[in-house]
């Protein structure tokens, strides 16, 4: 049994690493796309341009008899997607010509609900030195103010570049302020209740964590919509990190959910933090059901989400658009934006959160196969530690071998009592095995969740593309 355990681990391992070798190949093919070109950009701001200059990093645009027509320069800011570029234009009478996007990863929902091209027809024609460079002049979004401060961080940049070269005008770029508010307090509690929690059992423990549910679910759901996503995942994996400045509850989440993860075994910020899990145990608590799930079915399941996430990431890091990845209908409860798949799939979890205990946690969560990754490599290492104790420590007496073999293996059984009993406190993934629900019925529904999912991400390439 034990040889049998230790082939299946291995070959989990190896899965791993042979998924973590291709996801590899995928960025590194994406990062070798080359950068877009900016003159045919710039002759869209100045059509009547036949040759280009550049100078210092700004475009000079010439018309056929070698007047001038004005200059355009770019302006990068950080948003939650990823790098941001934006090229604008101003002519000899110092007005805004034009802005050209260069380079945005953002999902084009954000594009739509902050009326970016609205922004920039507002500020075309006016002079760069009476621009207000006011982050409201972009529609705020719900959990994605970092993107709409990029994008008037972009354009404040470029026309600073051309103001400096073209007018010899200084325009002061003000440093950003650390922030550190009620947001990342709330972040910081919340983990602390959960360490307490991990250390209680019984009624206190189950009260500590529905407070901690409902505060994620008000704070980091309805309030800030500011989960952790697979999109955000992604773009920290691409190399594109936010600002800390303006990003630290983000940071202190991810910090949370990796620390947890490797030291107790189950990362707390899903037990006690992720607004949508709260959400679905509160759809549960109404519905009063505990339907169980067949073993056979609950483990097919599983593993076709870890193929989906795989293929999410895949996806992400070849096109090197992190956005791409995001499958999850977050948006969709909590800032009641979202694609049609996406409120279809938030129906169906919903719906299903009546009779199952959080069937998405369970069996669609992207961030359950991260914990199961994180797991098998703190495993690994935990083996790798004990052989070479034993190597250095060279042939042990019998009696001490026996003794570390019994040691070892009462330590197992008490880690296994100690998973179940959580499980069974926690009630924080959907029952398996036993009678309840019908086989049948749950492989229709699992199919029916991955055919959504699927639909979803075939949207977001869509309209990414």
């Amino acid at each position: 049994m034990s040889r049998r355990l230790t082939g299946r681990r291995r070959s989990r391992l190896l899965g791993i690493l042979l998924a973590a070798l291709l996801l590899a190949l995928a960025l590194a093919w994406g990062r070798t796309r080359a950068a877009p070109e900016l003159e045919p950009l710039v002759r869209e701001i100045f059509p009547g341009a036949s040759t280009f200059q550049v100078q210092r990093g700004v475009h000079h645009a010439y018309d056929p008899s070698g007047a001038l027509l004005g200059w355009a320069a770019t302006g990068e800011a950080r948003g939650y997607g990823g790098p941001l570029s934006l090229l604008v234009g101003i002519d000899t009478l110092g007005a805004v010509a034009g802005i050209r996007v260069v380079e945005q990863r953002e999902t084009p929902i954000f594009w739509r609900m902050a009326r970016v091209p609205e922004y920039f027809r507002s500020i075309t024609g006016r002079r760069y030195d009476e621009l207000e460079y006011d982050y409201r002049s972009v529609v705020s979004v719900t959990g994605a103010t970092l993107s709409t401060d990029a994008i008037v961080e972009g354009v404040r940049g470029a026309v600073a570049r051309v103001a400096g070269e073209a007018f010899d005008v200084r325009i002061p770029i003000p440093s950003k302020p650390f922030e550190f508010g009620f947001l990342e307090i709330t972040v910081l509690a919340l983990f602390a209740v959960g360490v307490a929690g991990h250390r209680l059992r019984g009624p206190v423990r189950r009260r500590l964590r529905w407070a901690a549910q409902i505060t994620g679910l008000v704070v980091l759901g309805f309030w800030k919509d500011s989960p952790i996503t697979l999109s955000k995942i992604a773009a920290f994996l691409s190399g594109f990190f936010p600002d800390p400045r303006t990003s630290l509850a983000l940071y202190l989440l991810l910090a949370g959910f990796l620390l947890t993860s490797v030291l107790y075994g189950r990362n707390l910020y899903c037990l006690y933090a992720c607004p949508f899990g709260a959400a679905q145990r509160v759809v549960g608590a109404i519905g009063g059901f505990r339907l169980k799930v067949p073993p056979g079915v609950a483990r097919v399941l599983m593993s076709i989400r870890n193929v989906v996430v795989f293929a999410a990431l895949f996806l992400a890091f070849l096109t090197l658009q992190p956005v791409l990845s995001g499958y999850e209908p977050f948006a969709a409860l909590f800032s009641l934006h979202g694609t049609t798949l996406q409120w279809f799939l938030l129906f169906l979890v919903l719906v299903a959160s009546l009779f199952l205990t959080e069937p998405w946690c369970t069996f669609l969560c992207p961030m359950g196969a991260l914990e199961k990754v994180l797991q098998e490599g703190k495993r690994w290492v935990g083996q790798g530690k004990t052989r070479g104790v034993q190597g250095e420590a060279g042939v042990l007496a019998p009696d001490a071998v026996g003794q570390t073999g019994e040691a070892a293996r009462r330590m197992k059984g008490a880690v296994r009592r100690s998973e179940a009993s959580a499980t069974r406190t926690e009630g924080a993934g959907t029952r398996i095995g036993g009678a309840g629900l019908p086989t049948y019925v749950a492989i229709l529904l699992g199919l029916l969740f991955f055919g959504v999912i699927l639909g979803v991400m075939a949207q977001n390439l869509r309209q990414g593309s």
